[in-house]
């Protein structure tokens, strides 16, 4: 009985220490379960999280398009700024400040388009132009006071360094023979309106006892550059000059060479990038564009009859 007893007892307390065990097994299962489970938890959270961020960073179009990078893709005036962009679907609609204009590009991965961008029959660059009114109303304002400061510039320039155009003079036209007057002429081969300014300044140069003297500036590409070369590695004369055409390649000299090449130095410290000029032969007036009425009125004469192009009547009378 006792035997029976002991064996009894201890079957039972076998029994509770194994379940003692089992269940101290199930807890530190379960334990490490709800670990896991946050553990998943977390992780699927962290890469949603990161998902996000990923897929913000990469729909953001604009962010590659800065004034350098627009610069890499076409040329931009060195003075354009950029003054808005925004995403507009796959594109980032950007708009540049260029001499105191608005212009509008839409930029890609690796490109731009310029033009306009509709959407459901709808110009989405005139709501943005629309949008931009104030600011298109300011940098007008900014370009027009840097177009005054300028002037002032180019002319204070010509003032101190008049006397170096003495020696960059290709041709002279005197309808009066040899003169001690003269004025400067700042002109380019290929430039009608050069040309056009010209026909005035001829009755301007009889009427006032004149000559002029032209400086050959080629500032509009390789085929004004191949023009000068012609003129003055072949001494062309005035009126064979003023009929000149399109020309293909010309054999240059050096004569072509150093005059060019003096003429650009000089005019690029003035940061002069345009024709056609008149100066006066001292430098004491300066007059920027074919603007013959000015010319007229900076050496007294009336406004001219305008038979050559030249009067200034009509415009005054409008």
């Amino acid at each position: 009985m006792h035997t029976q007893s002991a064996t009894f007892f201890r079957r039972w307390a076998l029994i509770l220490v194994k379940e003692n065990i089992l269940l101290t097994l199930m807890k530190k299962i379960i334990t490490l379960g709800m670990c896991f489970r946050r553990l998943a938890v977390f992780m699927l959270g962290f890469f949603i999280f990161s998902a996000g961020v990923s897929s913000g960073h990469a729909e953001s179009v604009c962010e590659h398009v800065t004034l350098a990078w627009l610069q890499t893709q076409v040329t931009i005036p060195k003075d354009a700024e950029l003054v808005f962009k925004k995403e507009q679907g796959v594109l980032c609609e950007a708009v540049l400040s260029i001499n105191g204009g608005l212009a509008p590009v839409y930029a890609g991965k690796d490109f731009i388009v310029a033009g306009q961008m509709y959407k459901n029959g709808v110009s989405i660059t005139r709501m943005t132009m629309s949008s931009l009114s104030e600011v298109a109303d300011a940098e007008r304002k900014k370009a027009k006071e840097k177009e005054a400061k300028d002037v002032e510039m180019r002319k204070s320039f010509f003032k101190l360094h008049a006397a170096e155009l003495a020696e960059l003079v290709s041709l002279s036209f005197a309808p009066g023979g040899v003169s001690d007057k003269f004025i400067y002429v700042i002109s380019d081969p290929a430039c009608s309106h050069c040309k056009a300014l010209l026909d005035g300044l001829e009755e301007v140069a009889a009427e006032a006892d004149l000559a002029l003297k032209l400086v050959i500036y080629p500032v509009l590409g390789e085929n004004s550059k191949a023009m000068t070369a012609h003129v003055i590695c072949e001494q062309l004369g005035y009126g064979a000059y003023k009929t000149m055409k399109k020309i293909g390649p010309a054999k240059g000299c050096e004569k072509a060479n150093q005059r060019v090449n003096k003429t650009f130095d000089l005019l690029n410290k003035a940061d002069i990038s345009f024709v056609p000029l008149v100066v006066a032969h001292d430098g004491s007036w300066v007059v920027e564009g074919n603007d013959i009425c000015s010319v007229r009125e900076y050496l007294g004469l009336d406004p001219g009859t305008g038979e050559k192009g030249g009067g200034c009547k009509k415009d005054q009378e409008d």
